[in-house]
């Protein structure tokens, strides 16, 4: 099958209102309880279908690889591959998502390519199906996919989406001037397993009371594993500035604070000095 034409999509961030491994599986991967939800920034991904053969990557944020082992680069790869598509792809990537924040920067956009191609080529596979094939990139490429808010298990590939956080709070999302890579948070956990340490299923009931997000079942399993002085002063900062609930974000080394408004989050992000710092919306599922 050949197309063609061209389509630009947002990627949007994700962060972790909560977050617990449950376990090591054969393969190597981690299963996972968490409650993810997308938020408003977002990188844009550029997709052109021509006429040719051949994946080319162009990223505006030097230390993105554009080749094979770009996430972008994977998934046109596979989607070629999986449905017989006979055309040149041509990706540009325009980032906003900061790299090493915990906020699914690589596995967004690697989603968005994988909706980006399905929109161009007629919507030939459902959504369902382009999740499964997304959870052969990364636990988080499901949920990318899907948008929105949800309870995932597994590794990534056991969804229930949920209404999530109320359009009428606000996310104030800082990352401080160090890095966590995701790959070495994981081994610190194999050294030394601490999950099942948080109440997953309270937390969910909590959210879903829709009386007001008091985010006090919140967890995240890596700051108990960093024990990073410098995340806990940011987060205590963030409450000391009217946060609802503060926490790290994925395995870091973003952190969020929820607040009641806009008006609180601008006030609290005049706080902090970092690269990077933004207060965001919810966003609701991409279907």
């Amino acid at each position: 099958m050949s197309f063609k034409g061209e389509i630009t999509v947002p990627a949007y961030a994700k962060i972790n209102l909560f977050l617990d491994i449950t376990g090591k599986l054969e393969n190597g991967y981690h299963s996972l309880s968490t409650v993810m939800q997308q938020v408003s920034v977002a990188d844009t991904v550029n997709v052109r279908l021509c006429d040719g053969k051949g994946i080319f990557v162009s990223c505006d944020e030097p230390s993105i690889p554009c080749d094979e082992k770009n996430i972008a680069f994977k998934a046109a790869k596979m989607f070629i591959e999986k449905n017989g598509i006979e055309a040149a792809v041509y990706i540009d990537i325009k980032k906003n998502i900061p790299v090493m924040a915990g906020l699914g920067g690589s596995s967004t956009d690697g989603a968005a390519v994988l909706i980006a191609m399905n929109r161009l080529c007629g919507n030939i596979v459902s959504l369902p199906a382009l999740e499964k094939a997304g959870a052969n990139l990364g636990a988080d490429v499901p949920f990318c996919i899907r948008g929105g808010a949800a309870v995932c298990k597994g590794v990534g590939d056991e969804m229930k989406s949920i209404s999530g956080l109320d359009d009428s709070l606000r996310i104030l999302i800082v990352k401080p001037n160090f890095s966590c890579n995701t790959a070495e948070a994981y081994k610190l956990y194999d050294k030394q397993p601490v999950s099942g340490t948080g109440d997953f299923e309270g937390f969910i009931e909590e959210l879903e009371k829709k009386k007001g997000y008091e985010g006090e079942k919140a967890y995240n399993v890596f700051e108990k594993l960093y024990k990073d002085e410098r995340i806990g002063k940011i987060k205590s900062d963030m409450k000391a500035k009217g946060a609802i609930s503060a926490s790290l974000t994925g395995s870091g080394s973003g952190v969020f604070g929820i607040f009641e408004n806009e008006e609180k989050a601008e006030n609290a992000a005049k706080y902090f000095d970092f690269p990077f710092k933004f207060v965001a919306k919810p966003v609701q599922g991409l279907k």
